[in-house]
């Protein structure tokens, strides 16, 4: 009994840690913006693609477990950028933007057992 216990135990430590995703963002400015509601659509465009004219105000950075699909980063790096009060985002890509030191803590100690996945925030002027 004691075995299997320790066995659960086990299996569902490993599952969770390989099921988690982290997020960092990074604020460019020092203003002041709302927090966007939950619903909020977050668009995703390339640099050259966006609709109007645009401020980059931070960068957002999601890294991943093994068992994530692209998606799932998309929604946290979403999620983030509603935080940061954010419009959209552009220029999505796998890996660290450059220049930007790996962040600490979180799924990012694991380095390459996930992805990671990064993009700017942007509000419209």
């Amino acid at each position: 009994m004691r075995s299997i216990i320790i066995y659960s135990l086990t299996f569902f430590l490993i599952s969770s840690l390989f099921g988690c995703a982290t997020t960092r963002g990074v604020l460019h400015d020092k203003a002041e913006r709302q927090v966007k509601p939950k619903d909020y659509n977050v668009e995703i465009y390339a640099a050259y693609g966006a609709p109007r004219p645009y401020k980059v105000i931070g960068t957002v950075i999601a890294s991943t477990g093994p068992f994530h699909h692209v998606m799932d980063a998309i929604e946290h790096l979403q999620d983030e950028a509603r935080k940061m009060g954010g419009d959209a985002l552009i220029d999505l890509a796998q890996g660290m933007p450059k220049g930007e030191p790996m962040p600490e803590g979180g799924w990012f100690i694991f380095g390459g057992t996930g992805e990671i996945w990064s993009t700017k925030v942007i509000v419209w002027e």
